[in-house]
């Protein structure tokens, strides 16, 4: 898979039992910057999404010892608000310190008797907060994430007046923290092991890299004070969600539609591994007739094509680190990703019938939801019909992408669709386990647009590629890998790549 983002980090062939070839490609889970070759400044603020229309910005500041889940929990936050339209930023303490030459310094460094180094974490924290405060808008709806230990009462204090200060000339603006708790030692033991993928530990020993970011976690533990109710002041009013094992969820003082929104997804996210496996649809009889929308039959090449598919998910489920008992499997309700649902249990069936280790259960959710995206009057129409018939239409589209809504009963707009999408990524966030999704290129965009972390003005221009895009829990994130499916032909509704439908 072509990448808009970033050059592939490797590619290799591989084969399945059944002699299918594919190839797999690996990319960071970095979002596209840029699109040079794609105009996007025409997208319109549109009033229909509240976060353009509702006035909050928040200062969310995180609490918690090191490797108890903040990055992710913050990055999620992110990518969650981003994908819904509303501006959102990290600003990470711990990058500003890599960035100022002090990458892979030693637990000393977080050593709280070490005075000159506590003064430089502290210095960096509030800088990095004013870094957000000067990037915070001033209308509308906004997120800045604070991303840091923010581990004594002293810290928050300073970062409490802080806020106030600013608030007084933006009365919308509001700190919240959000505390990470972690007492569960097999979550511990795996958020450890993803802690040593990061740039301080680049490189180095991983026995001695363990070692050391033990003794860092330890330096933190002999400071550190949750945070209470005993810190709220007169006329200064805590706002703050506390997490326990991402299991247990607290929230104190959390108003308005933006903070709600946060904690619906705190409800959802949790920090187990997991991989999701998203396989674009087959090519249906319309596909081939040059006709979109519908309820079509796949065609023989598409059934071609889902049977590879399905041979290559069956070899990914069986290698999966996961090791959990159930796959979840979520889809569309039309027929041909009912027909793709089948071919996969009966390719897992077999796998399990010959010994293979894949889960036996295997929940599957049909939503419509999960449908793609609505063409109204254009059902059924080719492309040449419409640019023939609807040429003004065909225009419009084509002005902006994102806010554009076929004309007709059940018309959508790729802000209508990501606004249906995202409760299958909430759910999608839920699940414990593996996921697979079997689904068409719009929503296929919106999906791996929300765990990739694109904002939402991108996913109308995202390129979907036939084939499987993997998607693997890392401590920040998800980090993506695409395999192809060289057997028949995925489906073609939306057109080759992102030209007009």
């Amino acid at each position: 898979m072509s990448s808009p983002a970033s050059s592939p980090l490797r590619t290799s062939r591989h084969t399945t039992d059944s002699g299918i070839v594919y190839r797999r490609t690996t990319f960071l889970s970095i979002p596209p910057a840029e699109f040079p070759d794609l105009d996007i400044t025409n997208t319109t603020p549109n009033t229909s999404n509240p976060f353009n229309v509702f006035q909050e910005r928040l200062v969310v500041a995180t609490i918690g010892l090191p490797a108890r889940g903040k990055s992710y929990i913050s990055d999620s936050i992110v990518r969650f608000l981003r994908f819904g339209g509303c501006p959102a930023r990290l600003f990470n303490v711990g990058k500003l310190r890599r960035s100022e030459g002090l990458e892979g310094v030693d637990a000393g460094f977080f050593d709280p008797k070490n005075a000159s180094a506590a003064a430089h974490r502290e210095s960096m924290a509030m800088q990095c907060l004013d870094e957000l405060l000067a990037w915070m808008p001033k209308t509308g709806c906004a997120v800045g994430i604070l991303d840091a230990t923010n581990t004594t009462v002293e810290r928050r204090r300073k970062l409490i007046d802080r806020c106030r200060h600013e608030a007084a000339a933006d009365p919308c603006l509001r700190l919240v923290f959000i505390e990470s708790v972690v007492n569960d030692a097999v979550l511990l033991e795996q958020n450890y092991r993803m802690k040593l993928e990061n740039d301080d530990y680049r490189g180095s020993d991983a026995e001695r890299a363990a070692a050391d970011f033990r003794d860092r976690v330890r330096k933190y533990e002999s400071v550190y004070e949750t945070l209470t109710d005993a810190e709220e002041g007169p006329g200064s009013p805590l706002h703050y969600i506390k997490l326990v094992d991402a299991r247990q969820l607290v929230a104190h003082n959390i108003r308005g539609y933006l903070g709600r929104k946060v904690v619906g997804l705190l409800g959802n996210i949790h920090l187990s591994a997991r991989t999701i496996w998203i396989v674009l649809g087959g090519q249906t009889v319309n596909d081939d007739k040059g006709v979109i929308g519908g309820d079509p039959e796949l065609s023989a090449e598409g059934e071609s094509y889902l049977d590879g598919a399905c041979q290559i998910l069956t070899s990914l489920v069986a290698a999966s680190e996961t090791k959990e008992e159930t796959l979840f499997v979520l889809t569309g309700t039309s027929k041909r990703y009912n027909d793709a649902v089948n071919r996969l249990h009966a390719a897992l069936d077999a796998a399990v019938s010959s010994g293979a280790d894949v889960p036996s259960d295997r929940p599957t959710l049909t939503l419509a939801a999960a449908n793609d995206l609505c063409e109204g009057l254009m059902d059924l129409t080719s492309k040449a019909e419409w640019e023939s018939r609807f040429p003004d239409e065909a225009a419009a589209r084509s002005t902006d992408r994102l806010n554009y809504r076929y004309p007709g009963a059940g018309g959508e707009s790729y802000q209508d669709l990501v606004a249906r999408v995202s409760g299958i990524v909430c759910i999608l966030e839920q699940s414990a386990g593996d996921s697979v999704v079997f689904c068409d290129r719009a929503v296929f965009r919106s999906i791996r647009g929300y765990f990739l972390g694109n904002p939402i003005e991108e996913i109308p221009f995202l390129d979907i590629q036939p084939g499987i895009l993997e998607l693997k829990r890392t401590s920040r994130g998800f980090k993506s890998s695409h395999y192809n499916v060289d057997v028949g032909l995925a489906t073609t509704k939306a057109g080759p790549g992102t030209k007009l439908y």
